[in-house]
């Protein structure tokens, strides 16, 4: 060996351990948790929200029973409460105006528990006579108004036609005459309770009786002033 050389250690055929010393091992890999659990939760939300909402809804779309009247029948709020255009007792003052209507009937709807007002329509089919039940009358200063009411059909098999007015002396004899606007209609056997309003006109001072051509109806009395 050349003076000032250096020998190269020679290898012993093993492999150095190149670990850093002091150091930690690194820790197997472990498995990422499952999706399970993560999908598990907003599914569970989304059910509580719906129950949530649902709920709500029922409270809000539940509506109060409607309030009834001693038949059991139901009864419309003060704001709604239909009028019949009389004056609280029961006497229709005036008759309404039916618009024109030319049809058949001449029946307008009533209220529930009242009689259906209805005017005469002529030229009915088959006229005849019915049985008036009752009268009622108002007096304004002389002039003399008449309900009369009877029992009915349903229109148009049974429709008002005329009504007759006949005076003797201070006797006044009231007739109704009813009919058919199409003899090939076919109604429901119902009865139906009716009244008319009969205007006297202006009579002269006096008290008068006021009697039915038909039927059973008390005769009432009139004092005309």
């Amino acid at each position: 060996m050349p003076l000032g050389s250096t020998r190269a250690p020679r290898s012993t055929g093993q492999r150095p351990d190149r670990r850093p010393t002091g150091a930690e091992p690194i820790p197997p890999a472990t498995r990422p948790a499952t999706m399970t659990n993560l999908r598990r939760a907003p599914l569970v939300g989304l059910i509580v929200v719906l129950a949530i909402a649902l709920g709500a809804c029922a409270a809000g779309g539940a509506s109060p029973a409607p309030e009834t009247d001693e038949t059991g029948r139901p009864t419309a709020p003060p704001s709604e409460q239909p009028t019949d255009g009389g004056d609280g007792d029961g006497t229709v003052v005036s008759p309404p105006d039916d618009g024109g209507n030319d049809g058949g009937g001449g029946g307008l709807p009533g209220d529930p528990g009242q009689p259906q007002l209805v005017v005469p329509k002529s030229g009915q089919l088959m006229v005849h006579p019915v049985a008036i039940a009752e009268f009622l009358a108002r007096v304004e200063g002389r002039n003399v108004t008449l309900n009369a009411r009877w029992w009915s059909g349903v229109e148009p098999c049974s429709v008002l036609d005329s009504v007759t007015i006949d005076r003797d002396g201070t006797t006044i004899t009231i007739g109704l005459h009813e009919g058919t606007s199409d003899l090939d209609a076919v109604c429901i056997a119902i009865a139906v309770e009716k009244v008319t309003v009969i205007d006297l006109g202006e009579l002269d001072p006096g008290t008068y009786t006021v009697v039915a051509a038909s039927g059973d109806a008390a005769a009432i009395t009139v004092e005309v002033s």
